[in-house]
């Protein structure tokens, strides 16, 4: 994953990862518009996202997957900022209010324990929202960008994906809507063409917004028809 964030961390440095938060920003705040008194945890590359809920947030916290490339990507530091294994976050259940992960699900090679991780640290009301490359998107073949690394999804496939992690998707859609190229990148250019392709293009942006919540019944025991002795409630660990 280290050539993946080394490509995020130089982005997001330049003019082109600036519009890019500018246009993927009004969907991240329409889904959350007020975190206020929240626990929200950014994970993979999120620190450039993470100032669009300043002065709003009881806390926030970036954490990158990869040790190896803090080094390389330290020019994005956050005022919190940590690098974890995405097999195990280094955070105890039930501490978080929202996750936002982006840059993350594509480039690692243990998505599915990953999301459990992620499911594991959500509080029971918790909201998880997941940005990643859209394979039917333009953004997907240039990878100059960071949503040309790793796997893209189509909207039924990171469905499904979060429905095997214990996740349940309330909304899905599309955005980043203009190509990756620097002579159709201005701002006035790029929020003409993102307009546009929401109507005319709506599953083409260059990547996918999904919001799910926990899916907490999926981990509890079912009770028999002849039980009549209450059951606390215990979580097991599936897939």
């Amino acid at each position: 994953m280290q050539d993946e964030v080394r490509t995020a961390a130089a982005f997001y440095t330049g003019s082109a990862g600036e519009r890019t938060v500018h246009l993927l920003g009004p969907y991240l705040t329409q889904r959350w518009p007020d975190l206020k008194g929240q626990r929200l945890l950014g994970l993979g590359f999120a620190a450039p996202y993470l100032p669009l809920w300043d002065g709003q947030t009881a806390l926030s916290v970036s954490a990158r997957l990869d040790s190896a490339t803090q080094c390389e990507a330290g020019r994005m530091q956050y005022c919190r900022e940590c690098v974890v294994s995405g097999r195990q976050l280094p955070f105890d259940d039930l501490s978080f209010d929202r996750v936002l992960m982006i840059h993350a699900l594509e480039t690692s090679h243990a998505g599915h324990e990953l999301l459990r991780a992620v499911w594991k640290v959500l509080r029971d009301d918790g909201r998880l929202l997941l940005v990643v490359p859209n394979r039917r998107g333009v953004w997907a073949f240039s990878d100059t960008t960071p949503f040309g690394q790793g796997t893209p999804f189509s909207q039924r496939q990171l469905r499904v994906r979060l429905e095997q992690s214990m996740f349940h998707v309330e909304n899905s859609r599309t955005g980043l809507y203009p190509p990756p190229f620097p002579r159709l990148g201005g701002r006035r250019a790029g929020e003409a063409i993102e307009k546009a392709g929401r109507s005319v293009l709506p599953t083409f942006g260059g990547a996918v917004i999904v919001e799910a919540v926990k899916n907490i019944w999926g981990g509890l025991p079912l009770l028999t028809a002849k039980s009549c002795r209450p059951v606390g409630r215990r979580i097991f660990e599936t897939g």
